[in-house]
C-alpha cells in the first residue's frame, strides 16, 4: 500500500472528497434524527446518505481495484519474463554444445 506522501495529488484529492462525503452523510443523517420531528429522517437525508456511501464506495473501490491490478499486472509480467530469459538461457546451453 502507498504512503500518503508518495500518493499524487488526484489521488490524495479523491480519498479527502470520498472522506468528507462519508462524513457528511452521516452527519446529516445523525443530526436528521436527533432534530425535530425526533426520531424521523427525511427521505432527502437518507437520499443524501445513499449517495454519499455510493460516491466513497465507487472512489475507493476503484481505487484498490485498479492497484490490485497492476500489482497482478506486474507479477504477471516479471514471471513470463523470467521465463523468458531461463529458457533463453537454456537454449545457449544447447548451442554451446
Amino acid at each position: 500500500m502507498a504512503t500518503w506522501v508518495k500518493l499524487d495529488i488526484k489521488t490524495k484529492f479523491a480519498i479527502v472528497t470520498a472522506v468528507v462525503a462519508f462524513v457528511a452523510g452521516w452527519g446529516l443523517t445523525i443530526a436528521g434524527f436527533i432534530l425535530p420531528p425526533e426520531g424521523e429522517v427525511a427521505d432527502s437525508v437518507l437520499w443524501i446518505l445513499g449517495q454519499s456511501l455510493i460516491y466513497t464506495a465507487s472512489v475507493l473501490g476503484i481505487g484498490m481495484y485498479f492497484n490490485n491490478q497492476m500489482v497482478k499486472f506486474r507479477a504477471d509480467t516479471r514471471r513470463y519474463i523470467d521465463r523468458i530469459e531461463k529458457d533463453k538461457g537454456t537454449e545457449e546451453e544447447y548451442d554451446a554444445e
